[in-house]
C-alpha cells in the first residue's frame, strides 16, 4: 500500500464480462474495489457498467450490470444507499433478498460478511475504510456538501460506537473523483471549505480567478480530514484518475453537462467488502 500522498497501485482486470476493477491491496481479507465504466450492459450516456439507476438509465441494464459486479467479486449481496449530500450513516445488519437499498443516506457501515458496501460516484469523492482488528468496514459518498459536513469523520465515529473501531487501527482508500483542473467552484463553496479544512494551499486549490472562484481538489479536502479524524497518514491511500477528464473510463456529471445531456449519465461505484 502506498502513502496517501502516492497513487496507489491497482489492478486492470480482464475478468468476468471484461470488468475493470481499480483495487488496493486486501487489508485482513477486506476487499476495496472501484468500479470504471467498462463491461457493463448500458448503452447511450451510460455506456456501459452503470450502476445507478436514479438518472433514466434501463433499470433491467443496471441490475444486470450490478449482478456481474456481484459475480465478478464473489459477493453475496450489493448495497447501496439512496445517496442526498448529507452526513447520514447507514448500518447494515441485516440484508432483504429483494432489495439493494439500505435507505436514503450517504454512508454504510457493517460487520456482516460477504457484503459489498456501495457509494455510487459520477464526480464525486468516494471513501472505502476498512477496521481489520475489529473485521468492520464503512463506505463513504463524500461530494463537497458532505464533504463540508465532514461525513468521513462521521462515518469514522459511527463505526466507533458500533463496532469498536480505533481511529488509529483503521485503514482508508479514496477513489478516483473530479480533479482540480476540472471543478471550479465558487468562493462561497471555497469559504465552507476554508472553515472545514483550514487555509486552502495550492495543493488544495488552483490560482483564484477574478471572481474568487477556484479549481478545488475535493479528494485531497477528503484526506486531509481522514488524517484529522485519527487514521495515519500511511493508513491512507488514493487511487489516483479524474473522472471528467477520462471520458473511456469513468462517468461524470460535470462532463454530462458539457455535452448538453446534464441529468442523462451513469455512475461507478466504490466497493468494500469482508470475505
Amino acid at each position: 500500500m502506498t502513502s496517501a500522498r502516492g497513487e496507489a497501485d491497482f489492478d486492470r482486470g480482464d475478468g468476468v464480462n471484461d470488468l475493470e476493477f481499480l483495487t488496493t491491496e486486501p487489508v485482513n481479507g477486506a476487499l476495496r474495489v472501484f468500479t470504471t465504466r467498462t463491461g457493463g450492459v448500458s448503452t447511450g450516456p451510460y455506456e456501459s457498467l452503470n450502476l445507478t439507476w436514479s438518472r433514466g438509465n434501463d433499470p433491467d441494464a443496471v441490475n444486470e450490470n450490478r449482478q456481474r459486479v456481484m459475480s465478478a467479486l464473489g459477493l453475496d449481496r450489493l448495497i447501496f444507499a439512496s445517496q442526498v449530500h448529507g452526513d447520514t450513516v447507514l448500518r447494515v445488519d441485516r440484508v432483504g433478498s429483494k432489495t439493494w437499498l439500505a435507505g436514503e443516506g450517504d454512508a454504510l457501515i457493517t460487520e456482516m460478511p460477504g457484503i459489498g458496501l456501495c457509494v455510487q460516484t459520477a464526480d464525486c469523492v468516494p471513501v472505502l475504510l476498512v477496521d481489520p482488528e475489529n473485521r468492520a468496514i464503512g463506505a463513504v459518498h463524500s461530494g463537497w456538501r458532505g464533504t463540508v459536513k465532514n461525513i468521513t469523520a462521521r462515518t469514522i465515529e459511527a463505526m466507533s460506537r458500533a463496532f469498536g473501531s480505533v481511529p488509529g487501527e483503521m485503514y482508508a482508500s479514496i477513489g478516483p473523483a473530479i480533479c482540480k483542473a476540472h471543478y471550479r467552484v465558487g468562493p462561497e463553496v471555497l469559504e465552507q471549505f476554508e472553515a472545514q479544512i483550514g487555509q486552502l494551499d495550492s495543493t488544495l486549490i488552483t490560482e483564484r480567478d477574478e471572481e474568487g472562484g477556484a479549481g478545488l481538489d475535493v479528494g485531497e479536502a477528503v484526506r486531509r480530514q481522514l488524517a484529522g479524524a485519527g487514521i495515519p497518514e500511511e493508513q491512507i491511500d488514493r487511487v489516483a484518475g479524474c473522472t471528467f477528464a477520462e471520458e473511456d473510463r469513468f462517468f461524470s456529471s460535470r462532463r454530462a453537462a458539457r455535452d448538453g445531456h446534464p441529468g442523462e449519465f451513469g455512475g461507478q461505484c466504490g466497493i468494500v467488502a469482508l470475505r
